[in-house]
């Protein structure tokens, strides 16, 4: 593809990005067949693709613009979702404002111009189903999920998560990600006060429910 934007003239101001939306697959995968021997690696994180967490979503990206964007690394985040309103005010567009948009536009970060980036927090689902939020260096579970096919702490994705999950008793599960990538030490009841911001982004993403609510999660089950 870059030989083609080359010939073409345009590989300078084209935009290209290599990115995976999960992270990858795990010892379990061999149960859906799907085993393969160089199955990647999540780092330090905890996880792999079909549970919920850090390492099940985390991944890495490379972006590409010659003419706009000066060789360097960041650990700021940065969803999926980011890509839709950034690169429409690339292209001079307008993201739509009679719905809630998901993404945030990080064209300050690609050119270098804030190393932090403008997104703080960052919501996990199953399904239809909130369960967990990542708030600065905090990540946040306010259910137990079941073992899937990444094995313990999984998400049982292919069943729902109805049949596979419980609420939290007391204090939902918080972890410093940046301390403890393996989410061991399980810190919300003495740090309670960070279940502050944490539970603030939970109310803000519910309020923009009762004007846009999310349509039905997928059910492959049903035909």
């Amino acid at each position: 593809m870059l030989d083609a934007l080359k010939e073409l003239g345009i590989a300078d101001d084209s935009i290209v990005v290599f990115a995976s939306d999960n992270g990858p697959d795990g010892p379990g995968a061999s149960r859906f067949g799907t085993d393969m021997p160089d199955m990647g690696t999540t780092g330090p994180y905890r996880g792999a693709l079909g549970d919920v967490s850090e390492g099940a979503i985390r991944t890495a990206a490379v972006i590409r613009w010659p003419q706009r964007i000066r060789p360097r690394s960041s650990h700021a985040m940065f969803s999926i979702m980011d890509f839709f309103p950034t690169f429409a005010h690339v292209a001079d567009g307008k993201a739509p404002d009679d719905r809630p948009i998901d993404g945030i536009n990080q064209i300050d970060l690609l050119r270098g111009e804030n190393d932090r980036g403008r997104r703080e927090h960052l919501l996990t689902f199953v399904g239809s189903e909130l369960v967990a939020v990542r708030w600065k260096q905090f990540r946040a579970y306010f259910v137990d999920v079941a073992p899937g096919r990444s094995g313990p702490g999984g998400a049982t994705l292919m069943g729902g998560i109805g049949s596979g999950a419980a609420p939290m008793n007391g204090y939902p599960k918080v972890f410093n990600i940046e301390s403890d990538p393996q989410e061991e030490h399980n810190i919300g009841e003495m740090y309670n006060w960070v279940l502050g911001p944490l539970l603030k982004v939970v109310g803000e993403y519910k309020a923009t429910l009762e004007r846009s609510p999310n349509p039905p999660a997928a059910n492959m089950t049903k035909f």
